[in-house]
């Protein structure tokens, strides 16, 4: 039985320049592996490097999108988000227009794509719920362009305005390795069981965050606007940093020698909007020792 590929990226900001450049050199090394992959998930910046590998199967394109005037551009014009969004995602559109067709819909797409979101207002039922856009059948998410599908699942609570009820992806599922898997498994009949599954995860960094301040103290502001500490939203970080812990632990027992997680140590907490950082990120991307990566997809992804 012929294996199934799956290429994963997690939520995170202007750190997926990190993930992108790390991409590249894979690429670089595997010119076709793009083409070998059966389906791409990402979830909040995830989702727009997914989406585009899906659509353009060029990974100088879309670490391209990623540099520091593109990244400016999208988180520029900060405005007082106590009451409103940090950003408006005026930018990000114009981006997004200059990538996508604006009626090429998720069914048009070849290879298969998986985008976490969460809906505030209920699609399939009458209550706010989780939303895996996908393309893996004929199915109501399937319908949504590829566009509104990138501003669903990057839409950050506090950071850029929900998408027609739509907000980020990682408030439920930031590295979007496992559902995506699960949901491959369960819908497509080429697959046969779990052995069958090769997968590539690709993080956006990881910084050994802590909070050293006494947090039986704080209320509201202290775990959702901390403007004055390096962690600026404690909680939003949590959620999704946290999560994608949790989620690597399922995928390393599920799956064991059939997956990859790839995501280097950052010398640095970095905020997802700092695109200042974009130039650090990538150099961080080009240094790292992708020895033991290239191991697995020489021994294992492409067996």
């Amino acid at each position: 039985m012929k294996n199934f590929k799956i290429l994963s990226f997690d939520g995170g900001g202007i750190k997926g320049a990190l993930s992108t450049r790390i991409l590249l050199r894979i690429i670089q090394k595997f010119p076709t592996l793009l083409d070998d992959i059966d389906l791409f998930a990402g979830t909040s910046t995830g989702a727009l490097i997914a989406l585009s590998l899906a659509y353009s199967r060029n990974a100088y394109i879309v670490d391209n999108l990623y540099n520091e005037d593109n990244v400016k551009k999208i988180f520029s014009k900060r405005r007082p988000n106590l009451l409103i969004p940090k950003f408006s995602h005026k930018n990000l559109l114009k981006e997004l227009k200059a990538s996508f067709p604006e009626d090429l819909k998720l069914k048009d797409l070849d290879p298969y794509v998986f985008i976490p979101t969460f809906s505030t207002t209920g699609l399939t039922s009458n209550s706010w719920e989780p939303v895996f856009f996908n393309n893996l059948t004929n199915n109501e998410t399937s319908e949504f362009s590829v566009i509104d599908a990138a501003l669903a699942s990057s839409a950050a609570p506090t950071y850029f305005p929900a998408h027609k009820g739509f907000i980020d992806g990682g408030v439920v599922v930031n590295n979007p390795t496992p559902i995506a898997s699960f949901f491959a498994l369960s819908k497509l009949d080429c697959i046969k069981s779990s052995s069958q599954l090769r997968i590539l995860s690709i993080g956006t960094g990881d910084y050994p965050n802590k909070i050293t301040s006494n947090t039986s103290k704080w209320g509201i502001i202290q775990w959702a606007f901390n403007p004055f500490k390096m962690i600026k939203s404690p909680i939003l970080t949590i959620l999704l940093e946290g999560s994608s812990l949790v989620e690597d632990i399922y995928c390393k027992e599920l799956f064991m020698q059939n997956y990859y997680r790839l995501n280097p140590t950052i010398p640095d907490h970095i905020e997802m909007d700092d695109y200042k950082k974009v130039s650090l990120l990538k150099s961080i991307a080009d240094s790292i020792d992708l020895t033991d990566l290239y191991k697995y997809i020489e021994d294992i992804f492409y067996r």
